[in-house]
């Protein structure tokens, strides 16, 4: 399902922001120059301390979608997931979650048992254990909603360092105190490093901010990034700390829009032949206030 075409434009980015002040925009400053030429950018709100930004270049060709969260907005990261742990579309979870509280967005998750649906890494939802930890990257939110990347054990029946209240799971870590992580040059097989579709995580703002990315390939006219290419992306994007999550097929963002009655749509071009993916669990962005 495609949202909107854009076409390469000239011009920086910095003026490509500036052009779009014609709509609602509130642009979220990266902490950096892009690491590659931006054709063009558009910025809008979704809602109060949510943007939803689309960049691209022509240097891939990369179509990037970014959802920058700030969780002290009356907002709130939730991990997602079908109650049988079956593999189920992002939008559906979504919109099952979208029954009880307001979703602003969200994208899916861990990688999954694809005869099964189960996430293959930790998935902790409401404070409940879904799935048990791997020994790879979480991204976990504590019991104040602060977002952390980092690795849990089960240690007779407790998970440790803490239980979080919400994980999902991803590997590997891309970003680590505001550098590139050393393991996106050696984690997988060389297919699993090249350019594919990818889900990324961010956290920014010393943990007040999420940042949610998704890169379009698989197709003439979007390329994929390698994971070297991803950490570089989110830094350039502003995290402080990032980790890698399902990718390929799977790569899907799903975001509320505003003119039309906050209703959910997919803004990215999902890989697969038939549209989007089912897959294991989701990562949604709420609307809640403490």
């Amino acid at each position: 399902m495609r949202k909107q075409n854009f076409r390469p434009t000239a011009g920086a980015f910095a003026l490509a922001l500036v052009a779009c002040v014609h709509s609602p925009v509130s642009v979220e400053p990266s902490s950096g120059v892009m690491p590659f030429p931006v054709d063009s950018a558009h910025a809008q709100t979704v809602a109060d301390g949510v943007t939803h930004r689309v960049i691209y270049s022509s240097k891939g060709p990369w179509r990037i979608n970014v959802l920058y969260a700030g969780l002290d907005r009356c907002t709130a990261a939730e991990a997602v997931a079908d109650n049988a742990l079956r593999r189920t579309k992002t939008t559906a979870m979504l919109a099952a979650l979208a029954r009880h509280e307001p979703v602003i967005g969200g994208v899916n998750a861990d990688f999954f048992n694809l005869k099964n649906g189960r996430p293959t890494n930790l998935l902790v939802v409401d404070g409940a254990m879904r799935t048990p930890p791997i020994g790879q990257p979480v991204l976990a939110f504590d019991s104040a909603g602060a977002p952390h990347i980092g690795f849990f054990t089960l240690d007779s029946g407790q998970l440790r360092p803490y239980h979080p209240l919400q994980a999902v799971g991803g590997r590997p870590v891309l970003v680590r105190d505001s550098m590139i992580a050393r393991e996106v040059d050696t984690f997988g097989n060389a297919g699993f490093r090249a350019r594919n579709p990818r889900t990324a995580a961010g956290i920014a703002r010393n943990g007040k901010q999420l940042i949610l990315v998704t890169v379009d390939g698989r197709e003439y006219h979007n390329a994929g990034m390698t994971l070297r290419e991803m950490a570089a992306l989110m830094l350039a994007l502003g995290a402080r700390d990032a980790i890698n999550l399902d990718g390929g097929g799977s790569t899907t963002m799903v975001v509320a829009q505003p003119d039309a009655g906050d209703s959910l749509r997919i803004v990215n071009h999902p890989s697969d032949k038939g549209g989007e993916r089912a897959v294991g669990d989701a990562l949604a962005i709420v609307r809640r206030c403490r």
